[in-house]
């Protein structure tokens, strides 16, 4: 037999490789076969590091190889084999025969007749370039009949773009082959329901590497006794084993331990490599893990960084718990500074418990840094890693801190940082010590905005523009922002304009795109306060488009505008436009740590009362309360907004007592302080608060048409032109109710009117429709019955006992007369049958 001659089908496995066969509780991954399935292509490649399933996928896709095609299965056992080694394997598979060289190989298969299938599995993680060139020849010269299927932790060195260009190829990488989070569940389920719920913690450990689910599960269920026990760490020895033969095995030592070190590191690029393990010798060892499959991903292509897999890397890092790192850390933390990466630089720092050296590099964040909002929520996290001291060893660093918290809304905990100035008073600098207090005089005024003390703010805001210098230029912006947001909040809205367009012009002096956009959202708040929503939204569209989303990425800028731009929609009664921006918005805010994400929560609430679902709405405003108080905002910040809402709901619900206590405390508060501002993103909180409590007086039959005229004309004369549109509906209300059909009319068409020209079809916290008493009673015991309460209140209504209804929900009788208390205080009655008729009136059954 020659080489040219033509062969018969092969329809067996040969001797030299078998396919592998399923392994326990293995569910075929049909969407990936379906994927490696489908094309007509020369090479199909699967490339992942250790136990991510290439074995098992290819050995699936052997068993739907089609009757026509033979198929060929060659295990090239990880690292032992060469490019001679190779051909004889494939002879030998082929029927050659078996004197033929490499040469000859290639040769006998470019004539090749048959529709072959050949699948290299375990393909040698070793680099070997003449293998890979032999690949390479072999994938030329292969004819229409033969498919290519390899499974490799690398990537071979072989002409692969070639192939990609012409449609010849189909790769399959981590990402493709590791387990989704459903995929996680449906195979946890079928496998060990009893644990169904580690599924998305499994997931979120692992994420997705298969053998890493198996050898963590395997490892929970040979403890029976602890089915309920949660997912930890010392669930991972057999990982540990795995990866320790697998991974770590055949490495040589300086990769090897390059590996653990690595391990240590949440990036790194060649550059730091080198520093870190040698000029040279570092890059190429990272080139040497690379090429092995080990692990090592790009964080983003083509920026030359890179991340050890998060799980191995956890692994690792237990495994070399008691090695000290610190000098790791210490010369990582130099070559960050070096280049200009101080938020790394402080990382490592920490991490080699050097504080001092942390705090070192803490000063040289620079102003506008922080005061564009970048890393607040990981430099609040540094202060509590921080000792007290070094925080206030220096005047720069108090100034940082203090301007750190002022952002994040701790107007306390700012004005006590501040006043650390003091210790450093009087210095010999004259000019240092004038400066020094400017920027005292700066966050002092901030502060007192924030507490809504409109004196306060404004006397020292004006006094630290004449003293900050031209170097504190973004001090200097964020003081005009607070002037215009204290004039907006005090009705003195052309005043307001003036001082919006001078700050806009020193931020495009600066060309800083980010405090540029900062000060666009004063004169969107700008806008809205007079009730020009169409205006402030293109404003806000036009600063979200005009910036690469990188530019303001990081900072709080993005998420305030996202969340402006979803509240003016509101106002335009676009609901679903709205409710769509929301999410990203609030999810920037809390990433960011924010206070501002308040306001996203609040403009949920106002979906959820126009919808008429007050009890989402409550859901949406304790969220709000929560988050402040976790943050250690100052309630000024935040408390009169909140109320407002909430006594709007509580006022569709008929608790005027509750609406009118609140309303009363803030008015109450506005009355003792007399220079009150309203709190910064809600301008018209005041005279909103004092149009509701007019709006209940109405509702019990006063005669409120004077007030509410003095209230109009206060708004009218500072531009509050929704506002306005609201008031002449008020008092129209309040006309007819008085028998004045004819001003209640008027009042009526000029609201109307004024409506329709701004385009303002949804009101600040308005509700749908009327809640009467029995449906608000309705929807708050339906939001409060849990889904097992409702089950045992209906098995009850059909007359079950309570031994009756633990039978048919498999629940003891215990649990079952727990739930009954529950339903009968949740429901105001103390009796099984009050209970029943109660829930019939309201409508349960």
């Amino acid at each position: 037999m020659n080489a040219s001659a033509p062969f018969p089908p092969i329809v067996a496995v040969s001797s030299c490789g078998n396919i592998q066969r399923p392994p326990p509780g293995h569910i075929p991954r049909l969407t990936l076969q379906q994927r490696l399935l489908a094309p007509d292509c020369r090479l199909r490649l699967l490339i992942g590091p250790a136990g991510f399933g290439k074995t098992v996928l290819l050995a699936d896709c052997a068993r739907e190889c089609p009757l026509q095609c033979g198929l060929l299965w060659l295990n090239c056992a990880g690292n032992g084999l060469n490019a001679d080694q190779l051909a004889q394997q494939l002879g030998r598979l082929l029927d050659y025969p078996a004197q033929l060289t490499a040469d000859e190989v290639l040769l006998a298969l470019a004539q090749e007749t048959r529709q072959l299938w050949i699948m290299l599995n375990d393909y040698p993680v070793r680099p070997d370039s003449t293998l890979d060139e032999y690949l390479n020849q072999l994938l030329s010269v292969t004819p229409a009949g033969v498919c290519w299927w390899l499974g490799s932790r690398r990537r071979p060195n072989c002409n692969l773009s070639r192939l990609l260009l012409e449609g010849e190829l189909l790769e399959l990488g981590a990402t493709d082959l590791a387990f989704t989070a459903a995929e996680v569940a449906d195979w946890l389920h079928h496998l060990d329901p009893t644990r169904s719920a580690w599924a998305r913690e499994l997931h979120e450990s692992t994420l997705g590497w298969p053998a890493a689910l198996r050898l963590r599960l395997l490892a929970a269920q040979a403890e029976p006794a602890e089915a309920n026990a949660p997912l930890d760490c010392g669930h991972d020895h057999l990982l540990g084993e795995y990866v320790a033969r697998e991974v770590l095995q055949d490495l040589p030592a300086e990769l090897l331990q390059m590996l653990y070190s690595l391990a240590q590191l949440p990036r790194f690029n060649p550059a730091l490599c080198d520093h870190l393990f040698g000029v040279g010798e570092g890059a190429d060892w990272l080139r040497g893990l690379i090429e092995r499959g080990l692990f090592i991903q790009e964080v983003e292509p083509g920026k030359g960084w890179f991340v050890l897999f998060a799980p191995l890397a956890a692994l690792l890092q237990r495994l070399t718990a008691g090695v000290p790192y610190s000098a790791l850390h210490v010369h990582a933390s130099q070559w960050f500074a070096s280049q200009g990466d101080i938020r790394a630089a402080v990382e490592h720092a920490l991490l080699a418990g050097q504080p001092e050296v942390a705090g070192s590099f803490l000063e040289r964040f620079t102003e506008e840094q922080v005061l564009q909002g970048q890393d607040l929520a990981l430099i609040l996290r540094w202060r509590s890693e921080l000792p007290e001291s070094l925080l206030c060893s220096t005047p720069r660093l108090i100034l940082l801190n203090a301007w750190v918290l002022l952002l994040v809304g701790r107007l306390d905990e700012a004005e006590l940082c501040i006043d650390q100035l003091a210790r450093f008073q009087p210095r010999s600098d004259g000019a240092r010590t004038r400066e020094l207090f400017a920027h005292w005089q700066a966050i002092q005024g901030i502060i007192a905005y924030g507490r809504v003390c409109a004196i306060g703010a404004r006397s020292n805001l004006l006094e630290a523009l004449q003293g900050l210098p031209q170097s504190a230029w973004s001090q200097s912006l964020l003081c005009r922002s607070a002037l215009t947001l204290v004039a907006i909040g005090e009705g003195d809205l052309e005043l307001a304009h003036k001082l919006s367009f001078e700050a806009l012009k020193q931020a495009r002096l600066h060309d800083n795109p980010v405090f540029e956009a900062l000060l666009e959202l004063d004169h969107a708040l700008l806008l809205e306060a007079r009730g020009e929503f169409v205006r402030a939204e293109a404003l806000l569209q036009r600063v979200l488009n005009a910036n690469r989303p990188e530019v303001l990425r990081g900072t709080p800028v993005l998420a305030r505008l996202q969340l402006r731009l979803a509240r003016v929609q509101l106002r335009q009664g676009r609901h679903t436009e709205a409710a769509s921006g929301l999410p990203e918005g609030l999810a920037n805010a809390l990433e960011c740590g924010d206070p501002g994400a308040f306001n996203g929560y609040l403009c949920l609430a106002e979906l959820a009362m126009g919808q008429g679902d007050l009890a989402g709405a409550f859901a949406h405003l304790g969220k709000a309360e929560r988050l402040m108080q976790r943050q250690h905002v100052s309630e000024t910040l935040y408390r009169g907004t909140l109320l407002l809402a909430s006594s709007h709901l509580w006022v569709a619900q008929g608790h005027h007592a509750r609406a009118r206590m609140a309303i009363g405390r803030v008015l109450g508060y506005a009355q003792r302080v007399k220079a009150i501002l309203p709190t910064p993103n809600f301008p018209e909180l005041i005279p909103r608060l004092q149009l509701l409590l007019l709006q209940m007086e109405l509702a019990q039959g006063r005669d409120v048409r004077e007030p509410l005229l003095q209230l109009r004309e206060q708004a009218l004369s500072q531009g509050r032109q929704a506002l306005v549109s609201e008031l002449y509906l008020v008092y129209a209300e309040a006309s007819a109710a008085c028998g004045d059909q004819t001003a209640a009319a008027q009042a009526r068409e000029t609201g109307h009117a004024l409506r329709r020209r701004l385009a303002y079809h949804c009101l600040w916290f308005s509700v749908a429709q009327p809640v009467t008493p029995a449906a608000a009673a309705q929807r708050a015991a339906t939001n409060t019955l849990s889904q097992r309460e409702l089950a045992v209140l209906r098995l009850i209504a059909q007359g079950c006992s309570n031994q009756e209804v633990a039978e048919q929900l498999f629940i003891s009788l215990h649990t079952v007369k727990t739930h009954a208390r529950r339903i009968n205080g949740k429901l105001g009655v103390s009796r099984r049958t009050q209970a029943v008729a109660k829930a019939k009136a309201l409508g349960f059954f």
